[in-house]
């Protein structure tokens, strides 16, 4: 059922074309760029986008809960979400989703040619900033605290759902889809991308190919990577496997 640009899926209601201000109320966006209550650039409620998208889940978050208290717990996470937050920020992504135990970012949605070397060099930075609190956690408390990740590139769709006490702003499609599989196939400590991921940031990053997977709900089969490093040099940007 549609009604006055406001279509009912699955018992939410979505919102359709149009403005929409994050913030405030859809009724006030009427005939506006910019949202009249709060003064933020308003954006189409669905947009079609060229994105990498990147998500990270933590290791040994049920041991945490079960072996820690929830004060040592809530320290843990902060500190992890601080440098999963900074080195998307940082590289120029936006945080799309907060997990209980991860993030969901895109890179691209400021327009960004190189969403795909955006996304790897946040990956490999959040790798690397979060050794001090690993290296803490085994030393502390004689756990294993480690990331996943997994980068996939492609078109999503951007757009709010929700009802009218509680919207969410999401991507969705086969590009997040695939992104999702990737993570299920990734070790712990490991950071893996799409065969699609690593031609568009090819020439920059060594990548070490680990197999195929198939795609959510398809038969396609996705040749998986993992990304080793970020090359320093000209000699260092030849692949380690293809």
């Amino acid at each position: 059922m549609a009604t006055g640009g406001v279509d009912v899926v699955g018992g939410n209601l979505v919102v359709l074309g149009g403005p929409e201000c994050l913030q405030c109320p859809l009724e006030s966006l009427a005939g506006r760029n910019y949202c009249g209550r709060c003064g933020r650039r308003l954006r189409r409620s669905f947009e079609d986008k060229q994105v990498s998208v990147l998500f990270v889940d933590v290791s040994g978050f049920t041991t945490l809960s079960e072996r820690l208290n929830p004060e040592q717990v809530s320290e843990i996470m902060r500190r992890t979400f601080d440098i999963l937050l900074g080195a998307v920020h940082e590289h120029g992504g936006t945080v799309n989703q907060l997990l209980g135990d991860g993030v969901i970012a895109l890179f691209g949605e400021r327009q960004s040619a190189h969403h795909a070397r955006s996304a790897l060099s946040a990956a490999l930075a959040v790798r690397e900033d979060l050794e001090t609190l690993r290296h803490e956690v085994r030393r502390r408390y004689g756990l294993e605290f480690r990331v996943r990740m997994a980068i996939n590139s492609g078109p999503v769709i951007l757009g709010t759902i929700g009802a009218a006490l509680r919207t969410d702003h999401t991507a969705t499609g086969s590009t997040t889809s695939v992104a999702s599989r990737l993570l299920c196939s990734a070790e712990f400590g490991q950071i893996v991308l799409s065969d699609r991921t690593r031609v568009l940031a090819a020439g920059r990053y060594g990548f070490q190919k680990l197999g195929e997977v198939s795609a959510t709900g398809s038969s396609e089969r996705v040749s998986v990577y993992a990304l080793i490093s970020e090359a320093m040099d000209a000699e260092s940007w030849r692949q380690v496997s293809v």
